[in-house]
């Protein structure tokens, strides 16, 4: 994805598309916003937020003919909500009708409104509301109009008292019995004629524009029932009133008559809602004619379905966390990769980097927006740029490194080979039995042959956004793939897969649990019992329904019942671990997995290790799917303490020294650094701190041996205990540490991102 789309995806979010109810509305009313407040029982909010919008909230809850109930979601499940019914609630059982006002200085124009109906008074009210001196002038004794006859369904004494709490909140100049005969018996700085149906044109409806309700007379505008157009509506001139309203107020500052200050169009809201789940719950019905009761308002309003789009703020965290709607995250995006120096900063950086990768805002967005592409793609652009914070990554990338080195890596073929397994690098750290338990498996059951390459693939690479790292990982594989003949690939990590199938097409590959859910399970094997279980999918195969469902048939197959999560599939979440987060937002990681951890009662069964380890570290009962082929005290795996990151090292080496014996017999040269030779003893309390902080014993040996050989060490003189540090890379560590037997206790170990200048006269 490049940078320069970006912009361009902020259209695609449906967040603050219109509301199905509003956007029927000729008046555009926030029925959304007014009922938050009705559910609460703030009616006297519901009225302020009610009244601003329609001007006449007594009248307009009785008159209006409510083309939002035909809109409302509600009426494909019962029955749609009753709107009219609610506002006129909001005036019924509001304590004060008087909506607070600001204080604006006045203007010196003068408008000029001829005809006192509801929209030459909407045009009235809202330009006495910014301050201009207003004048109306009526041909009757009242206002109002046609709602004084007969048919009209607002009470007298309603529309009384809304007149009267007009006239007095607003400063408006009323002509009354006032037949206004030509245009030049009154001044005027801008006019609207509201004369409605068979009224007074003076001479202008020839040349008058419906768009923008401009007259040839500048300064002039006139409604579309003076000019003689059809009105759709009874609500049409108030909806133009206010409207002419603000081409007035644009015409009084700059001089020019706005082309389309009349023009409204209804364009079809793009907001999805999903209704599966919502229960059936007719409309109430109110006790009596004149309307709901307070109580029965609150019922009503709390059958509102709020519609808006949640997608992806119910379902990933980092928005969550946040608390930005995606077109906002994408601005900051943006402004972070576009700095003007000592104007902006990079606002996104962290939240850049707090994203695991997942792909799950895609799968649940209606429209398909992908944050995670431009996450990526930030990452990428930061760190070409060099301002990628190195600490972000730097243990991951060490990792890749270690997974790699002569240390760690190991690849055998017997021959020609069919077949090349890789297990890829998190598999043995987690346990060195997982990868020789699989492979004796396949060796037993694949005909031509099975090599065997452990190694990383280059995840942390490509999340870190540095693609010459992540390239020339890919590259090593590919060639080493080439050297032996081109086997297929029996992939068994979920981010392998993903990761050879984008960057490596050119290599057929396969996974291990559909070659196991086809050749059968392990010999010996315990069953199940019917113990039921929960899948969980690891992000990684969010679109891979072939390794998913073989998953679940080998679980079936062992005897194990299945419940699934709400989130699973191809709408799975990710553990926590994805886009190596941990180093960057500490609190965003616990949340994450502290939601995982308590979506089922049930055991978890993964087929990523990085999955089960991050789940056991929070003390969730969870198994790996090799844990149930090849053991069978299932139970006690699922309770095994995850090895620290530590041991996750010391387990790659292991499982190098067990795969030289077991391939050809050779036995590993041990390790020849001086770092090595030292002895560091590390409590199970600090070595948890450790984990929480990414640092591993070797910090710790390469810091001690560097203080102890140079001297660079302090003493605390009450304690005796050492103090001293190191950098190594971008990371100092320090360590506080004392001698102790043939070695060193190790009491405190912390680091940071910084530079020491060393030997400064």
């Amino acid at each position: 994805m490049e940078i320069t789309e970006f912009n361009k995806l902020k259209s695609q979010c449906t967040r603050n598309e219109p509301v199905f109810c509003s956007n029927q509305c000729p008046l555009g009313v926030d029925v959304r916003g007014m009922i938050d407040k009705l559910v609460s029982g703030n009616f006297r909010g519901a009225y302020n937020h009610y009244s601003m919008q329609v001007l006449f909230p007594n009248i307009v809850s009785r008159l209006c003919d409510e083309p939002c109930r035909n809109a409302c979601i509600r009426k494909n499940i019962d029955e749609p909500i009753a709107v009219r019914m609610l506002e006129k609630a909001c005036c019924d059982y509001s304590n004060d009708k008087d909506v607070p006002a600001f204080y604006i200085p006045p203007k010196k124009q003068r408008v000029a409104i001829i005809g006192g109906g509801l929209g030459g008074m909407s045009c009235a009210v809202k330009l006495a509301s910014k301050g201009y001196k207003v004048h109306v002038y009526e041909v009757r004794d009242y206002v109002g109009g046609w709602l004084w006859s007969q048919e009209s369904p607002v009470p007298s004494q309603v529309l009384a008292a809304e007149f009267s709490r007009i006239a007095r909140n607003n400063d408006i100049n009323f002509h009354l019995n006032t037949r206004i005969q030509t245009l030049a018996e009154i001044e005027f700085d801008a006019m609207y004629i509201a004369t409605g149906r068979n009224g007074n044109t003076f001479g202008l409806a020839g040349a008058f524009d419906p768009l923008s309700l401009a007259t040839a007379h500048n300064g002039v505008f006139m409604s579309s029932a003076a000019a003689g157009r059809e009105e759709c509506t009874v609500l049409i001139p108030m909806r133009e009133g206010m409207r002419v309203a603000r081409a007035i107020e644009a015409y009084l500052k700059v001089g020019t008559m706005s082309r389309d200050s009349g023009r409204y169009e209804c364009f079809p809201s793009r907001l999805t809602i999903d209704t599966a789940a919502v229960e059936h719950e007719p409309s109430v019905k109110p006790a009596n004619q004149e309307g709901y009761t307070a109580a029965e308002a609150v019922t009503e309003a709390k059958r509102c379905l709020g519609c808006e789009c949640t997608s992806c703020m119910a379902a990933c965290e980092l928005i969550a966390f946040y608390k930005k709607q995606p077109p906002k995250i994408i601005e900051d995006v943006i402004a972070s990769l576009n700095v003007v120096t000592a104007i902006t900063t990079r606002v996104a950086s962290r939240q850049i980097n707090s994203c695991n990768i997942c792909g799950l805002c895609k799968e649940v967005c209606p429209e398909s927006l992908d944050l995670e592409a431009i996450f990526l793609a930030s990452r990428r652009a930061l760190h070409k740029e060099g301002k990628l914070p190195p600490a972000f990554h730097d243990f991951w990338l060490k990792d890749m490194e270690f997974s790699n080195s002569e240390d760690a890596f190991f690849s055998y073929s017997p021959g020609s080979s069919r077949y090349l397994f890789f297990p890829g690098c998190q598999l043995g750290a987690s346990d060195p039995e997982y990868v020789t338990a699989a492979y004796h498996y396949l060796v037993k059951h694949l005909n031509g042959g099975v090599s065997i390459m452990v190694g990383c693939c280059g995840a942390p690479a490509d999340w870190a956004g540095r693609e010459k790292e992540h390239l020339a990982v890919i590259a090593e594989i590919k060639n080493i793939w080439l050297s032996m003949g081109r086997p297929l690939v029996i992939l068994a990590c979920p981010t392998c897969k993903k990761m050879f199938e984008q960057h490596l097409p050119e290599i057929a590959v396969a996974s291990l649990w559909k070659l196991i859910a086809v050749k059968g399970l392990p010999e010996n094997q315990k069953t199940g019992e019917e113990k039921i279980v929960t899948v969980f999918d690891s992000c990684a195969s969010r679109y891979d329904s072939e390794t998913r469902n073989s998953v679940r048939t080998i679980l079936r197959n062992s005897g194990y019942e299945l419940r699934e999560l709400a989130y699973s599939g191809e709408r799975s979440q990710c553990c926590g671990y994805g886009g190596q987060i941990q180093a960057v937002n500490p609190g965003l990681f616990d949340k994450i997995v502290n939601h995982r951890v308590n979506a089922t009662p049930y055991t978890y069964v993964t087929y990523c290790t990085n999955c089960r380890d991050t789940f056991a570290n929070a003390k969730k009962m969870a198994v790996h799917l090799l844990d149930i082929l090849f053991n069978n005290d299932i139970d006690a795996r699922a309770a095994r303490k995850p090895p620290t990151l530590t041991q996750r090292r010391e387990n790659r080496i292991k499982l190098k020294k067990q795969l030289l014996r077991l391939t050809g017999g050779m036995d590993m040269a041990p390790a020849t650094n001086d770092y090595s030779k030292i002895k560091v003893y590390i409590s199970p309390e600090l070595f948890a701190k450790m984990d929480r902080n990414l640092i591993i014993a070797e910090d710790a040996q390469r810091t001690v041996q560097y203080c102890e050989s140079t001297g660079n060490k302090i003493q605390d003189t009450a304690t005796g205990q050492l103090i001293g540090h190191l950098a190594n890379g971008v990371i100092t560590y320090w360590v506080v540490y004392r001698p102790e037997g043939d070695g060193f206790r190790l009491e405190s170990i912390y680091s940071h991102r910084l530079t020491i200048e060393e030997n400064v006269p």
